[in-house]
């Protein structure tokens, strides 16, 4: 079995790039978000950011159920990529975008603005770098900077980046705010 896991902060093409990716590889793609819907997962709502609660562990039986099956090739795309089982796992494809650009792309979706604060913050501090990180270890994460990319670009990256097994390099929005003296436009106090 090889999983390609796509992941990223809400916002930075997850969706799109794992649909054209899956096309391209000819294999399935597993949106983490409705496997847990369709699982039987989601144990309540989060009224205030408009989401469901996922019960981790009822979502992490849900993959190890889904990945047992070593034949199986699939994309696998969410914010919650670091609960796959790990030894399914041949790719992680993080995706990430500029605060600023992400900040105008949830806007556009109409996100509220707590909710835009939330995820933008989350990709300054780079939560799903780390959450991958731990994961899968350094290896096998790749980031990819997406904001000035479409999904069709980021989609054949991702296979250049199959091919070529380059070393991974990875994005640290912080330092590159705090050098423009601008990190603190994009955290809350």
């Amino acid at each position: 079995m090889s999983v390609i896991l796509v992941g990223g902060t809400p916002g930075t093409g997850k969706t799109m790039v794992a649909k054209i990716l899956g096309s391209k590889l000819s294999v399935q793609v597993i949106e983490l978000g409705k496997l847990a819907d369709e699982s039987g997962c989601i144990s309540a709502e989060d009224k205030a950011r408009k989401t469901g609660i996922i019960n981790e562990d009822c979502l992490v039986d849900a993959l190890v159920e889904l990945t047992e099956d070593k034949s199986k090739r699939f994309v696998i795309e969410g914010h919650y990529i670091d609960l796959v089982p790990s030894s399914a796992v041949q790719w992680v494809f993080l995706l990430r975008t500029h605060p600023e650009t992400l900040k105008k792309r949830l806007a556009e979706r109409n996100y509220a603005m707590e909710k835009v604060t939330e995820n933008v913050e989350a990709e300054v501090l780079g939560v799903c770098q780390l959450d991958a990180l731990d994961a899968f270890g350094e290896k096998k994460v790749f980031e990819i900077d997406t904001s000035d990319l479409s999904a069709p670009e980021v989609a054949a990256k991702i296979e250049s980046l199959m091919k070529e097994s380059p070393e991974p390099e990875r994005i640290d929005w912080m330092t590159l705010l705090e050098e423009e003296g601008r990190l603190d436009d994009f955290l809350s106090e």
